[in-house]
């Protein structure tokens, strides 16, 4: 749609973003912080008058005990405009902040990208490994940069504990003379001090996307779902905010628990008795990705049956379909109907990506979304990754897709203001 096609109107209405942050140290109210603080620089340029207020609910987590969610609201001012804009965010870091050991991170890693390895070479696959080599990028990845990360995690696996207990003794031997930030545990600095950042951030992966059932670390992303549907279920419960759509957004890791997320609600909703989950998923109305790792979640760290284990298999592609392109699923005569019936036909999925970051790119598993390619200036790493928090040109499109109507459009009972 050209600008000319295009009235820019500020459609009437309740909406609640649901925002699900990435991987690393985040702390509460951080993402809720940046999206909002950018929104409000939007707004200032399109002379808009609003209010921001800060508001808390009172919910029930999973296991039935009482917390306090706070979120914020942008209204308007103007008596003649009736709109609501509510951020909630979900935080989950604390479910995995030093829960995992460094020689457990390189173990999974090394076991992952082995076991991937081995399943696109099995004779059986071939055709998926065909639909997943087209692309000349993964095609790179899987022959070349996927067996030589494998070597290097298993050089780094051995020297890790020579290297730490050194500077261990180095730094007990030193001690006496340090200050600061040295004065602390030497074995515990001996960790920070030898293990790359990148290292870190692989726990969150690690952990989230671990599929063994006897882990110990499953019941944490267990957890991790069970309350990103609880907060979602709230948000669309609530009486007294009384939503008109519901737009879910997740950035990196968070983009995949927000793509769980809705697959969980999905499966809910395709049991014959569960009517008013049907009708809630009628409000979320849209699905935002940036920087997000769905297509590696899916090639490297998915669950897989066994060889030969081609009803398993099915089963776990049922379960996991969410507009999953047919041709990355096993073709089989046998179970061929899919019980999982996704009521989301509704939703607008748009991933936002960066050539300079390497977690996000475009999404090729799966269909019916929006590739948006970011054009921020950026090196490439954790700049490239972060950018979109900082580049104007996202909100912009966000609120052109989500918050505006055109004249085109024509929905019924939206009653539009011009902006200027």
């Amino acid at each position: 749609m050209t600008e000319q096609d295009k009235s820019v109107r500020l459609l009437k209405g309740r909406t609640a973003f649901m925002f699900i942050h990435g991987i690393g140290q985040q702390n509460p109210f951080e993402t809720v912080d940046f999206f909002t603080q950018n929104f409000l620089k939007y707004f200032d340029k399109q002379n808009l008058s609003f209010k921001l207020e800060h508001l808390i609910a009172k919910g029930r987590l999973s296991t039935g005990s009482v917390w306090t969610e706070s979120f914020v609201r942008l209204n308007s001012t103007d008596n003649d405009q009736d709109w609501v804009i509510d951020v909630h965010e979900f935080y989950w870091a604390a479910n995995t902040e030093n829960k995992i050991s460094v020689p457990e991170i390189l173990q999974w890693a090394e076991q992952t990208l082995d076991g991937t390895i081995k399943f696109y070479n099995r004779q059986e696959n071939k055709a998926l490994l065909d639909a997943l080599l087209f692309n000349s990028n993964r095609k790179k990845v899987f022959k070349y940069r996927l067996r030589s990360l494998t070597i290097l995690l298993r050089i780094f696996n051995l020297i890790y504990p020579v290297l730490r207990t050194i500077i261990w003794l180095i730094l007990l031997f030193l001690g006496p003379f340090l200050r600061g930030r040295f004065l602390q545990s030497a074995w515990k600095l001996s960790k920070q001090l030898i293990t790359p950042p990148l290292v870190n951030f692989i726990g969150d992966i690690a952990i989230y996307s671990i599929t063994d059932q006897k882990s110990p670390y499953r019941k944490i992303r267990q957890q991790i779902l069970t309350e990103s549907v609880t907060l979602l279920k709230a948000i669309l419960k609530d009486k007294g905010a009384n939503y008109d759509q519901v737009i879910l957004a997740g950035h990196s890791l968070g983009s995949c628990i927000a793509y769980d997320t809705l697959n969980l609600l999905c499966i809910d909703a395709s049991f014959a008795h569960d009517h008013n989950t049907s009708l809630l998923l009628n409000k979320i109305k849209g699905l935002i990705t940036f920087g997000s790792p769905l297509d590696k979640i899916a090639f490297f760290f998915r669950e897989v049956a066994q060889e030969g284990q081609y009803i398993r298999q099915r089963i776990l592609e049922h379960l996991n379909s969410f507009r999953v392109k047919s041709e990355f699923s096993l073709q089989s005569q046998y179970l061929a109907n899919n019980p999982v019936v996704y009521k989301l036909d509704q939703v607008r999925w748009v991933n936002y990506y960066h050539l300079k970051d390497p977690i996000s790119g475009h999404l090729d598993y799966y269909e019916n979304l929006d590739n948006v390619e970011m054009k921020y200036q950026a090196s490439w790493g954790d700049q490239g990754h972060q950018g979109y928090w900082f580049n104007s040109s996202f909100y912009e499109d966000i609120a052109d897709r989500f918050l505006y109507v055109s004249n085109q459009d024509g929905e019924s009972g939206v009653c539009a203001t011009r902006l200027q």
